[in-house]
């Protein structure tokens, strides 16, 4: 049940921009590629009714994805060449930053700087604190065939926000996979 709701979480806010994005990749550099053609997309309880449509989204998009780099999709994972897992999910975060800020200038009858009757600076520390949610994406690519070994990975965090209508955040979808498979080869 806490799973579902993380995902509809995301599904409602998903993430903020890509401008503030944070993307890490990995593929072995041992792992033969070519040997590669059909691919079965999964995430955790696919046959659960209470799948969000974010999931949906994301099984379709990322499935469109592969089919663009080459490989087709099958929906029995055991035909598969390999599998796509993928896990979303959301954290609350703080932010603290601290400053010195100028808030005032007053006479003085006496200071170091400027001798008798000058003029100094009162700072003050100024706190600014705000709170946002992160999403997450981790991605995997598995061979079932070789012990279930993960043999590519990328991960992608950013900060939530809402969407306004269910085409934008589609659309918002499709740019965040096509950056997460950036560097997934293509089967040529």
């Amino acid at each position: 049940m806490i799973r579902t709701l993380f995902a509809a979480l995301t599904a409602l806010f998903l993430f903020a921009g890509c401008s503030g994005h944070t993307l890490e990749s990995e593929k072995s550099e041992t792992y033969d590629f070519s040997k590669l053609k059909t691919v079965a997309i999964v995430h955790p309880r696919i046959d659960d009714p209470r799948t969000t449509s974010a999931q949906k989204i994301f099984d379709e998009v990322i499935a469109k994805e592969m089919q663009k780099k080459g490989y087709r999709v099958v929906s029995d994972r055991t035909r598969a060449d390999f599998i796509v897992t993928y896990h979303l999910g959301a954290t609350d975060r703080r932010h603290l930053s601290n400053d010195y800020r100028v808030i005032g200038i007053v006479p003085t009858y006496y200071s170091p700087y400027y001798g008798n009757y000058g003029y100094s600076y009162v700072v003050g520390q100024s706190t600014q604190s705000y709170e946002f949610s992160e999403g997450k994406i981790i991605v995997e690519a598995i061979d079932p065939h070789e012990n279930n070994l993960v043999f590519w990975n990328a991960k992608m965090t950013d900060k939530l926000k809402r969407f306004k209508t269910p085409e934008e955040r589609k659309k918002f979808i499709e740019e965040v996979v096509e950056k997460v498979f950036e560097n997934f080869p293509d089967r040529s």
